[in-house]
């Protein structure tokens, strides 16, 4: 078995900029286009982000074939520092439920001369997600309920779930920092000109209502000071640091005990976890 699949979408044109990933010694590569039918390629014509990556997960899933990490991937992942052999390398050391690189929007949470640390936002342009979380179905796939107000609650709500989730276990690898210039999944794009609010209210608004519903007791979003969020990023990570030397344990599946505890009985995210027990 393989450590790691690469699930790549884009356009046509910069999709095959990444058939090169299939090649590697280690891991698979899966490919999906929009705007063009490829060879060697899935072809979902139109969709948005979130489909897109969904139906190459349930290729993915549907072929039996099993990953330690499945890696989704936009088309425009290009490195600043770092490559793909070094983000492997630090998956298969550190194991992590979740791992990303450093982003535009997260470098000025970086903190100096750690190889690796806890975040608290982070971009879905790349991101490494633990074969538990993925059969559990409360990460992915990407929930789509959202999609008619815009690209960005499906990424928010994967963003939530991490950080109410597997924040102790969510790491962003500082040796590999990548950039981020393309924004085709946008509201400016023809093919993808949805508003932004539902009825009077603004889609994150929206978001939030419906994730605090999923719980029985309220969850707080992380909207400190700086010097706040640095000290919670520098916590996290001592903790994922210990339990990393001192744990044999790599499982990050919850049991549903555990989920009843803290979600509704008519949570839509209890549901599905059900749904794919």
């Amino acid at each position: 078995m393989k450590d790691f699949i690469y699930l790549v979408q884009g356009t046509a044109k910069n999709v095959k900029n990444y058939f090169h990933l299939k090649n590697r010694k280690n891991s698979d590569a899966i490919f999906l286009t929009y705007d063009q039918q490829i060879k060697e390629a899935l072809f979902l014509p139109n969709s948005l982000w979130s489909n897109g990556r969904n139906k190459m997960l349930d290729y993915v899933l549907s072929s039996k074939s099993n990953y330690k990490y499945y890696i989704f991937c936009d088309d425009d992942v290009e490195f600043i520092r770092g490559n793909w052999d070094v983000f492997e390398e630090s998956l298969n050391a550190l194991k992590p439920a979740v791992a990303v690189p450093i982003f535009p929007k997260t470098k000025h949470t970086q903190i100096p001369l750690l190889a690796y640390q806890s975040f608290l936002i982070n971009d879905e342009q790349m991101i490494a997600i633990h074969q538990d979380l993925v059969h559990s179905g409360l990460l992915v796939p990407y929930w789509e309920q959202f999609d008619k107000t815009h690209v960005w609650p499906s990424c928010e709500t994967q963003e939530l779930l991490i950080q109410n989730f597997y924040f102790s276990s969510a790491i962003q690898f500082n040796k590999v920092k990548i950039s981020n210039d393309l924004h085709r999944y946008d509201i400016d794009e023809n093919s993808h000109e949805i508003p932004i609010t539902i009825g009077s209210k603004n889609f994150r608004v929206c978001l939030r209502e419906w994730f605090g519903k999923q719980f029985k007791n309220k969850r707080q979003d992380i909207s400190k000071s700086v010097l706040r969020k640095i000290h919670i990023i520098l916590w996290r990570t001592l903790l994922f640091t210990l339990r990393n030397k001192f744990s044999k344990k790599t499982s990050y599946s919850f049991t549903e005990n555990e989920l009843r505890q803290i979600l509704n009985e008519d949570s839509e995210i209890l549901q599905r976890f059900l749904k794919n027990k």
